[in-house]
């Protein structure tokens, strides 16, 4: 039947439906190559839906699993080093008791220490104290922390917290515990996971007074008071850095079976049930799974590094940079230290994994810009050439007059590898110690392995054998010119 065309454009629609089919007849029959405009086959550009054997369905499986195992690792970066600290103290001690880490060498496997003030850490697990611990902070210079076992805030003790140096008495609860009626806390907080790491460190350079202040601290189960216990970590073997391969998994595994996680962790504790990581279950992971745990391990290792030490190459840590022009950068910056969750709703794993790769613990007073009150850090990891730093090397950092701190300042070696203090006898220069200050009232900290053959060697870091290296600078009861920025730290600069 013909058809009857009323208009033109009645007949020009026709031709374009005919014309496709005349080239197919044209071209001997078949249907035409699809584009990627129509949706069709070639759309894909190749890419098969199926394999050709099962495998490859496996090494797909395969590498979906280590994808999802790698992020669980950065996000568990926090949490290991909180568990490891628990255990340093439980070399010497129980829970609750007070574990001091005074001298340098006492402070030597602690990620990012400072070599200059003393540390008293004491560990609570709330599934013992039917969830729940209560604090007394002594009065006096001390500026503390609680953080719970992924190394989210909870409170500040001391000078930094609502005490302001007063002294009290903390009630902290655990996610799930109800508060009790008629108990005698000035102050209560909540934790929302079963791990507290309670801490302080003593601001007085007074050995006497600071001993005081370490037996005047108490943590107990509520309405069990007891002395608490204070005792000198000495010599005893520990680290808080993350341990490497399956260790490192088989610490995540034991931690996460006394923890209580939230939503927002949901999608970690899935990627790692995948391989056999799970709260009620053995850790047992077969074969494949050990391999892929293990290579997940490394690639995350190294993932995490590129997150601290190359925070300024990254689009969504740049603003972390303090100074423009320098590579010193901010290393503690998320945005909410309580929850590890942003404005937006959004867990700042990046910014987090940032952080707990190289440092363990965050409080308010390191944090907020609050003046005369806590402690700054900025972290430098390239020269100011903008290579890394190696111990093959000497350095020179030149801090200009009137540093803006109202107790002192300090800049403090890491060994990359393993982010604690550098293994050598001289770790850090501070404004504390007997140094050399020029005439112009500028400190020159030198940085070598042949301290000797520095201009001035007691201004000098012993840096020998460490390999990559990086640095704290640090500046306590830091003042409004830190905030301002009107005083300007330069970046560290090779000499030799």
């Amino acid at each position: 039947m013909r058809p009857n065309f009323r208009t033109n454009r009645e007949l020009l629609a026709w031709i374009a439906v005919l014309l496709p089919m005349v080239a197919i007849v044209a071209c001997g029959g078949g249907a035409p190559e699809s584009t990627a405009q129509d949706g069709g086959r070639e759309s894909f550009n190749g890419y098969l839906a199926y394999p050709r054997d099962m495998n490859e369905m496996q090494a797909r499986i395969d590498e979906r699993d280590l994808h999802g195992a790698t992020q669980a690792y950065l996000w568990s970066m926090a949490m290991v080093p909180m568990f490891l600290w628990e255990e340093a103290n439980l070399e010497v001690g129980d829970h609750l008791d007070l574990v001091t880490y005074v001298t340098p060498e006492e402070k030597g496997d602690i990620l990012t220490a400072n070599a200059t003030t003393p540390y008293a850490v004491a560990a609570a697990d709330l599934t013992m104290t039917d969830g729940m611990v209560e604090i007394v902070v002594p009065p006096g210079p001390v500026g503390g922390l609680v953080n719970d076992g992924q190394m989210r805030h909870v409170v500040d003790l001391g000078l930094a917290g609502p005490d302001r140096g007063a002294g009290g008495r903390y009630l902290i609860l655990g996610p799930e515990a109800e508060e009790p009626e008629n108990h005698s806390a000035d102050y209560v907080y909540r934790s929302k996971s079963n791990l507290l790491i309670a801490g302080f460190r003593v601001l007085a350079g007074d050995a006497e007074e600071r001993d005081a202040l370490f037996q005047a601290y108490e943590m107990n189960a509520v309405g069990q008071p007891s002395p608490t216990r204070v005792i000198s970590i000495g010599d005893a073997s520990y680290r808080t850095y993350n341990r490497r391969g399956m260790e490192y998994w088989a610490d995540l595994h034991e931690h996460m079976q006394r923890e209580y996680f939230g939503p927002e962790d949901a999608m970690a504790l899935q990627f790692l049930k995948r391989l056999g990581i799970e709260q009620g279950k053995p850790f047992a992971p077969d074969e494949r799974q050990r391999r892929i745990l293990l290579k997940a391990e490394e690639i995350g290792f190294y993932q995490s590094v590129a997150l601290a030490a190359a925070r300024e190459m990254d689009e969504g840590l740049k603003h972390t940079t303090f100074y423009e022009g320098t590579n010193w950068t901010v290393p503690l910056a998320v945005t909410s230290i309580y929850s590890h969750i942003d404005d937006n709703g959004v867990m700042e794993l990046d910014l987090r994994t940032s952080w707990g790769h190289e440092a363990i613990t965050m409080t308010e007073g390191m944090s907020a810009p609050i003046v005369g009150v806590g402690s700054k850090y900025l972290a430098a990891y390239r020269d100011s050439d903008g290579n890394y730093m190696n111990s093959a090397n000497s350095y020179e950092l030149i801090v200009p007059p009137n540093p803006p701190a109202e107790q002192f300042w300090s800049l403090t070696a890491y060994n990359a590898t393993t982010r604690a203090m550098v293994y050598t006898d001289r770790k850090d220069v501070s404004s504390r110690h007997d140094i050399h200050v020029n005439e112009n009232g500028s400190v020159s900290v030198y940085i070598s392995s042949d301290p000797a053959s520095m201009p001035h060697p007691q201004n000098t870091i012993n840096v020998e054998g460490q390999g990559d290296i990086f640095f704290y600078f640090r500046v306590y009861a830091p003042t409004q010119d830190y905030f301002k920025k009107t005083w300007t730290l330069p970046d560290i600069r090779r000499i030799r």
